[in-house]
């Protein structure tokens, strides 16, 4: 399904019939983070709840479904669709002692949580820059 969401946001509005399937693979942490960029290609961006949107990316990356997708999502939403809540949740991925990444091939897992950790940290740094007036 991640896949075809991606493809799916290459069509853009032409797709549209495809948003309730879509807006479904939101409740699946693997696919939430495809889902959510391709319902905004497909929608746009201000006919969705933002911050539910942005609540799925953060669950997938909390049960290690797709970290990297996540950050990605989050970075594509913007600051302006998190929450206080969700950048407490950022923060705790970016700067908490437990693994993010926990499966995958052993040598590959400290390199890859250390890339989301940095990812993750940058946007944190980001999101809160722009919260500030």
């Amino acid at each position: 399904m991640a896949r075809a969401a991606r493809t799916t946001a290459l069509l853009g509005p032409a797709a549209r019939p495809l948003a309730a399937r879509l807006k479904a693979a939101l409740d699946d942490p693997a696919q939430a983070p495809a889902a959510v960029v391709a319902l905004t290609a497909v929608t746009g961006p201000d006919a969705l709840d933002r911050t539910a949107l942005a609540a799925a990316a953060l669950r997938s990356a909390e049960v290690d479904a797709d970290p990297a997708g996540a950050c990605d999502t989050l970075e594509a939403l913007g600051a302006d669709a998190l929450t206080a809540d969700h950048l407490r949740r950022l923060a705790v991925l970016a700067e908490g002692d437990a693994r993010i990444v926990r499966s995958g091939v052993e040598d590959h897992i400290i390199h890859r949580d250390n890339a989301f950790r940095e990812h993750a940290g940058a946007l944190l740094t980001t999101f809160k820059d722009a919260a500030t007036p």
